[in-house]
């Protein structure tokens, strides 16, 4: 994700939703794809670790209690956000992205970013992702103040000109850098066997004390390592979707860019619980 005020850092290029930016429905306090037991990884140096159940939300209602609407937006990011876009029917939240009569931000988007923060844990959605070109929707962990004072952020993201492929991606900043526009970040766009904008996955992400795990369906997909010891600070939960401005990350802006919207059948937030 981009960073502008508030914004979040991006993802090859073009990055990812503001922070500061059916499948499978049996999650347990273990976790996602065997987490219980928790594992080192790909990683060797991560801390072994299992996890249990803070919250969850079955989105019967945009509950405000657990979530802010933001109202923001940033270079690069041709949306401003707006609670407006985001709307629950029969226990689905749908994040709309819209086109808005407005030169500078010709669309609307939506950042739903949780009021709770973690260090380190598990969240885990079901969502349907956004089709069109331009458009990005995400499941997203991220330190939030703006102007950053450093900058932690992991993230799922989905490309919507895309049909069979989604990106993970972790960002880090290493002084003396500076942190709005010296962050690094280390994306990785993998391949799947199904559409994400079609139907309901399962989306996870699992971070411990040196590395991250990104699972689709409960099966491993990226496991995150480089420079993850400075991954430390406690991170909101957003939900974002919007248009970029790379045409070359996102695809260029068409007639398929809006309206669009994703969807969320539900979302699990966990503690880590230590080895």
């Amino acid at each position: 994700m981009t960073g502008g005020a508030g914004g979040t850092g991006g993802a090859s290029s073009g990055g990812t939703g503001g922070a500061g930016s059916g499948a499978t429905s049996g999650a347990t306090a273990g976790g996602t794809g065997g987490a219980a037991g928790g594992g080192a990884g790909a990683g060797g140096g991560a801390v072994d670790g299992s996890f249990e159940l803070a919250w969850e939300d079955q989105f019967d209602t945009v509950d405000l209690t657990r979530w802010q609407l933001m109202t923001h937006s940033w270079d690069g990011n041709l949306a401003q956000f707006t609670g407006e876009n985001a709307a629950v029917s029969d226990g689905i939240l749908h994040l709309s992205l819209t086109a808005a009569n407005d030169t500078s931000k010709p669309f609307r988007g939506v950042e739903m970013r949780s009021r709770e923060t973690l260090t380190y844990g598990k969240i885990e959605a079901s969502a349907r992702f956004a089709q069109g070109s331009a458009v990005v929707s995400s499941l997203v962990l991220i330190y939030t103040p703006w102007p950053p004072d450093d900058w932690n952020e992991l993230d799922i993201e989905f490309l919507g000109k895309n049909t069979d492929r989604v990106q993970f991606n972790h960002m880090v900043n290493i002084p003396p850098a500076d942190p709005a526009t010296g962050h690094l970040q280390f994306p990785e766009l993998v391949t799947l066997d199904f559409n994400p904008a079609a139907g309901f996955h399962d989306y996870a992400i699992e971070w411990v004390p040196g590395e991250a795990r990104f699972y689709v369906d409960g099966a491993l997909m990226h496991t995150a390592t480089e420079e993850m010891a400075r991954m430390v600070l406690p991170q909101n939960i957003l939900l974002t979707i919007w248009a970029s401005g790379s045409p070359g990350w996102a695809g260029p802006v068409d007639s398929s860019t809006a309206p669009t919207r994703a969807e969320y059948d539900w979302l699990r937030v966990y503690r880590y619980v230590g080895p």
